[in-house]
């Protein structure tokens, strides 16, 4: 009876060892089918240099030639894997266990907070940092300020100082060159009034790109930029002779480039500006008066143009008595009588025509290039080139004198180009027109250059 009892708890018992076996296993697959073991892989995780001072305090700078981000391969539950980020781990190299040939091995931790941090497994793959070591330089450079943006509508920018305008810069000497100059970037938004900001400083090399910045030291950490914004107001140009031609002359015109000209300043000095009046003295003259005038002698104090013209052409064209010179363009001219399914085009459209005109000069003053009404007729023209001369519609006591053709070519609406049968005369240049020349001229080169 005693040795049934024994057997049936031997037998008891490996039935429950068996089952405490088959049940840890079912447990871990459970285990690993909810919550299995997963890898994955974090690129480009920075690495942070501890102890620099131990080479800076020797003068010395570095450049990281390799290392300075690492890859992380992580191993562990999937449910604790999956929440991790880059920003969770911290890797750093420590600068006072730099080996004889530049390098320190990197570490990689992960941060405290994380729950069940101690069972994830993390390799980095045993990756080093290497740098290069280079005696310390320091250099000046000149302090350049750009902008982007616009200020408000009717202002302009005046004068930008950056203080320091010269900054110091230490670095290795590989670095330095690289740099072309430290500049600050100045982002305008619709300013009225002058303003100053602070800024940090940057190095671009010659084609204006960013410079890296790590392990250079600027001699100082900020740059004061003050702008000055100024109103700008546009102003009309006079030119107003004074004294008369010489006897038998007269003034014909007066032509000046540029007619308004836009200027900036204070509001309190531009209050005192609504126009410029330039005076040009045309006493005893027997041809044309020509000058080229600085404008700013003409502004007051504390007003300065706007732009790059500072400089006013003038000519005043003089005459003689009972006679008065146009010079005409191919777009004063109009074209009368075009032939039906036909264009029409000039030889040559940069071409000027000098016509000379006489008659009183009081009719003489009040004639225009719109009033003459300078035209051709193309009546009884074919398709081909014609040359004919400019008709225009003269009031009374009034003279052609001094002629003037031009080149035309007939087209078919197709394109086509047919030489006439009746040749037209080829134009001849034009001599400069005198007031004795009866010769029907052709465009002059003076006229031509004008």
């Amino acid at each position: 009876m005693g040795g049934r009892i024994r057997n049936k708890l031997t037998n008891n018992l490996m039935i429950k060892i068996l089952s405490l076996i088959v049940a840890f296993l079912f447990w871990l697959v459970i285990i690993n089918i909810t919550d299995p073991t997963t890898t994955r892989v974090f690129t480009g995780i920075p690495v942070k240099v501890l102890n620099e001072n131990v080479i800076t305090s020797a003068n010395r700078v570095y450049e990281i030639e390799e290392g300075d981000t690492v890859d992380v391969t992580v191993k562990g539950k999937r449910s604790v894997i999956e929440t991790l980020n880059r920003s969770d781990f911290a890797a750093t190299a420590d600068m006072s266990d730099l080996s004889s040939v530049n390098a320190v091995n990197i570490s990689v931790e992960i941060r405290s907070g994380i729950n069940d941090a101690e069972s994830i497994d993390i390799d980095w793959g045993n990756a080093m940092l290497k740098v290069k070591l280079e005696d310390r330089e320091t250099q000046k450079f000149q302090v350049k300020v750009e902008h982007q943006g616009e200020v408000a509508q009717n202002y302009v920018l005046g004068d930008i100082v950056a203080k320091p305008n010269i900054i110091e810069v230490s670095c290795g000497a590989s670095k330095f060159k690289k740099i072309d100059h430290v500049g600050v970037l100045v982002t305008l938004n619709k300013e009225k009034k002058d303003f100053t900001r602070e800024y940090q400083p940057v190095l671009y090399d010659a084609d204006g790109d960013i410079i890296d910045s790590s392990n250079v030291t600027f001699g100082s950490d900020t740059i004061s930029v003050s702008i000055e914004v100024l109103k700008k107001k546009e102003l009309s140009i006079y030119v107003k002779t004074k004294g008369k031609p010489a006897d038998g002359y007269r003034l014909a015109q007066t032509v000046f480039q540029p007619e308004t000209i836009w200027v900036s300043g204070k509001s309190s000095a531009l209050k005192k500006e609504e126009s410029i009046t330039i005076p040009i003295d045309i006493s005893g003259a027997t041809k044309d008066v020509e000058k080229e005038i600085d404008l700013l002698e003409y502004l007051s104090d504390g007003v300065s143009i706007v732009g790059d013209t500072t400089t006013l052409s003038v000519r005043c064209e003089i005459e003689e008595s009972g006679s008065r010179t146009f010079t005409l363009t191919s777009s004063d001219i109009a074209i009368k009588n075009l032939p039906a399914n036909s264009t029409v085009e000039y030889e040559d459209e940069s071409i000027k025509y000098a016509v000379v005109l006489t008659g009183q000069d009081s009719v003489l003053e009040d004639l225009s290039l719109s009033t003459l009404g300078a035209y051709v007729d193309l009546a009884g023209c074919g398709i081909g080139e014609h040359t004919l001369e400019v008709k225009f519609n003269l009031p009374s006591g009034v003279k052609l004198k001094k002629k003037a053709k031009v080149v035309l070519i007939l087209r078919s609406q197709n394109g086509e180009t047919i030489t006439p049968t009746t040749e037209t005369a080829t134009p001849e240049p034009t001599p400069s027109p005198t007031p004795e020349s009866e010769e029907t001229p052709e465009p002059t080169e003076e006229a031509k250059e004008e």
